[in-house]
């Protein structure tokens, strides 16, 4: 039993060291956070990035996102918010996504729900932006591919936006998608096509931006 265990331990050794110093299997990469520089082997985001912050300060930070040149078109409207299909309690419905708290959220047992927001009559902000915020937990349930559209009537709609393979660093992460020209549109709906894998789909916030 002392051989084997000598064996096993002598091999996990060997291992370790050659992918530990391969710089080319797993090459640096820094993200900019609160405190400085970070520098964290891909290695280490592989093992991770998917899961929830950790306290001993060894979580991958993303880059901070800055959201100061734009206002939320959002903001104290009385829009009307719609979903294909329901949050999965009620404190999970669909206008958590537009009531400006990171610690709400929508969630819903469907990976590719759309999402709607619908202005006032006669409102139609001219969009040039629009963001995500991450929610508290499940990154598989995390946005990874969707479609952006708009429609002035809620029956013909328009792609706006869209984006493919996505991928969120951290919780109540924010991520800013700029459009490639400003719309104006009554109606914005979000329709996901995929996320990490999880049976559910949620995120924390949506804002849609116009300039200041």
């Amino acid at each position: 039993m002392h051989k084997y265990m000598t064996l096993f331990l002598g091999v996990a050794f060997l291992a370790g060291c050659c992918f530990a110093n391969d710089s080319t299997l797993f090459p640096k990469t820094s993200y900019k956070t609160a405190v400085g520089t970070e520098y964290v082997s891909a290695a280490l985001i592989e093992k991770t990035w998917r899961t929830d912050p950790k306290a001993d300060g060894t979580w991958p930070m993303p880059k901070p996102v800055d959201t100061s040149m734009y206002k939320d078109a959002t903001d104290g409207v009385k829009g009307v918010v719609t979903a294909s299909t329901p949050g999965s309690n009620k404190k999970e419905e669909v206008g958590c996504l537009f009531d400006n708290d990171q610690n709400t959220k929508y969630c819903t047992p469907n990976a590719t729900p759309w999402v709607q927001y619908q202005f006032p009559a006669g409102v139609k902000p001219s969009i040039v932006a629009y963001a995500f915020r991450t929610a508290n937990d499940a990154a598989e349930r995390d946005p990874k591919e969707w479609v952006l559209q708009g429609s002035d009537d809620g029956k013909e709609w328009k792609d706006i936006d869209a984006q493919k393979g996505i991928e969120f660093l951290s919780r109540f992460e924010i991520q800013l998608f700029k459009l490639k020209a400003a719309v104006s549109y009554q109606y914005y709906r979000l329709v996901v096509k995929a996320n990490h894998g999880g049976e559910h789909f949620q995120l924390s916030e949506i804002e849609l931006f116009v300039n200041k």
